[in-house]
């Protein structure tokens, strides 16, 4: 292993999430990008909500990846990152051109070789690290499916670890944890790790609950969710305009 490769390793393994998560799984991919010497990384989770049952959804990417990549309607099943979640083994492919994969990737306008390597979270299946176009090489090698792998582990830990430390620093998911009477590490370690929806759903009763308790209206109320979906809808334009600047 060169001593560039040891360095991005103890990179990732020394990562410290600041700021918003976005930002942190966004340095992850770049850092992954430079460790794998690829001019693409994406970096897909499980998301579980509007309805479709648990999918992956493009969560960072490093490099350039087409629009459909990040629509919600695409079809997860038929991919083969989901081919990879399923399977829970990493995949590499020296030539996605002459493989089964040919129609895929052609679909999401890839070619040449890449690697995907499931990502676990407390041991369960929770996404997918996509490692594409080596540079300066034809294809990527065994040593370089084994650093892949490593990334995956480092990179699940890093985000198990970023949730619980949100979760854990914040007063009012703690009520929340209290009101549902989930107050156990055990619970809060299992629902902040595999349900995030859950989690969500816990903090909006205890949100709420708390403006009910405070005297608030109906009508304040839902001004104050109308506020949440605005700051909701800023945080998405300010994503999407740095990603148009990238």
């Amino acid at each position: 292993m060169t001593s560039s490769r040891q360095a991005k390793l103890r990179e990732l393994a020394g990562f410290e999430p600041t700021g918003r998560l976005e930002d942190s799984l966004y340095r992850l991919t770049c850092i992954t990008g430079d460790l794998m010497a690829a001019r693409r990384v994406s970096l897909m989770l499980l998301d579980t909500g509007s309805g479709k049952g648990a999918h992956l959804k493009l969560a960072a990417v490093y490099g350039e990846l087409p629009e459909v990549a990040w629509r919600d309607d695409t079809p997860p099943e038929a991919g083969i990152a989901q081919h990879v979640l399923d399977l829970g083994q990493c995949l590499h492919v020296n030539d996605i051109g002459h493989s089964r994969w040919r129609e895929l990737a052609r679909r999401l306008g890839g070619t040449g070789g890449f690697i995907s390597c499931p990502i676990q979270l407390a041991g369960k299946p929770a996404g997918v690290l996509n490692i594409s176009e080596p540079i300066e090489r034809a294809h990527f090698t065994p040593s370089d499916l084994d650093a892949a792998e490593l990334a995956a582990l480092l990179v699940g830990r890093i985000i198990h670890i970023a949730r619980l430390d949100r979760v854990l620093d914040s007063r009012f998911a703690q009520m929340a944890f209290t009101l549902e009477g989930r107050a156990d590490s055990c619970s809060v370690v299992s629902l902040s790790s595999h349900e995030p929806d859950k989690v969500a759903r816990m903090l909006a009763k205890a949100f709420f609950k708390e403006m009910h308790h405070c005297g608030f209206t109906p009508n304040q109320i839902i001004r104050a969710a109308g506020e949440i979906i605005s700051e909701l809808t800023g945080s998405l334009n300010r994503h999407k305009n740095r990603l148009g600047r990238e």
